[in-house]
């Protein structure tokens, strides 16, 4: 009886957390709280030295009951560096570490270079809801904030006779999640392109952009893009993230190759002639020479591919 008590605790614990957090009623740093899991040891070791002892029931619930208030405790009051932004950083990149110095505008934009025929975007952006488009015109990629909670910086170069951009996207109050950013990039160039965001909600269609690279780089997200036919030789997609839903609408005659992990994962693919082994192909996929090579790198994703 004692377990399914101290098995409830929990589930209420968590539940609460998360439903507060997500409603924004609190800020908690889940990050923060990783740090002590060696405690879930001792925790089990005192359930096993009190099992069938007088009072063990009480130990129990009351050891579990203290851990537990450590532990929100450490969540809130840790100076908030947002767990989704930990989920996001990667490589050498770190939202958090922004440089405040360094103005934060409601909008941003560069110019096309019309000298230059392949162009590069790394858009790096904490946690928040994107949306992604084609531009038309002589902006070359724009990124716009609808309301004051995300703030923006640029910059750009030429290098290898590559027009070089970068956009970093830092969210400027404790409402995270509302921060809502629309980017436009043109479709004159090629475009090699690296999206990296927290805990994010990413949506757009860019049916219109040639890519030959797209990695997106992600926390615990949703993401539904529209994409068009590949047009430069093997189009590469990464997507690197955990406990995410991915949908992407891809034309019916496109060739696309899926390289997947299954761990925890529920994948869909529409009209493709082989799955298995974590790898999906479509009938054409052999025979064509412009084709999607698409991979993705985490566990407990749900991937969607639908065709139109």
């Amino acid at each position: 009886m004692e377990n399914k008590i101290t098995s409830g605790i929990w589930f209420v614990f968590i539940g609460l957390i998360l439903l507060l957090h997500n409603l924004d009623v609190i800020d908690f740093n889940f990050w923060a709280t990783l740090k002590y899991w060696p405690l879930l040891i001792v925790i089990v070791g005192i359930n096993l030295m009190v099992q069938n002892r007088n009072y063990g029931s009480y130990i129990k619930i009351g050891c579990n009951v203290l851990f537990l208030g450590w532990i929100f405790y450490v969540g809130m009051v840790t100076p908030s560096s947002h767990w989704a932004g930990n989920l996001f950083n990667n490589k050498d990149i770190r939202i958090g570490d922004l440089d405040d110095s360094t103005p934060l505008q409601n909008e941003v934009h560069a110019l096309l270079d019309s000298t230059i025929s392949e162009s590069t975007l790394e858009f790096n952006g904490g946690a928040g809801n994107f949306h992604i488009q084609s531009l038309a015109g002589d902006t070359l990629v724009a990124a716009t904030s609808a309301d004051q909670d995300m703030g923006m910086n640029i910059e750009t170069s030429r290098r290898d006779n590559r027009q070089q951009v970068v956009i970093n996207a830092k969210p400027t109050s404790k409402k995270k999640k509302s921060a809502q950013v629309a980017i436009g990039i043109s479709a004159e160039p090629l475009w090699n392109l690296e999206l990296n965001y927290g805990a994010a909600n990413i949506s757009g269609d860019i049916t219109h952009v040639r890519f030959k690279k797209l990695e997106i780089n992600t926390g615990a997200s949703n993401m539904d893009l529209t994409l068009g036919s590949p047009q430069e030789g093997t189009a590469k997609i990464a997507i690197a993230t955990g406990a995410s839903k991915i949908h992407f609408r891809i034309p019916k005659d496109a060739a696309i190759r899926v390289k997947y992990s299954s761990i925890l994962s529920k994948n869909s693919f529409e009209d493709f002639a082989t799955n298995k082994d974590g790898i999906a192909k479509t009938a054409n996929y052999e025979e064509r020479n412009k084709k999607f090579d698409i991979e993705l790198d985490g566990a407990a994703n749900t991937f969607t591919i639908s065709r139109y």
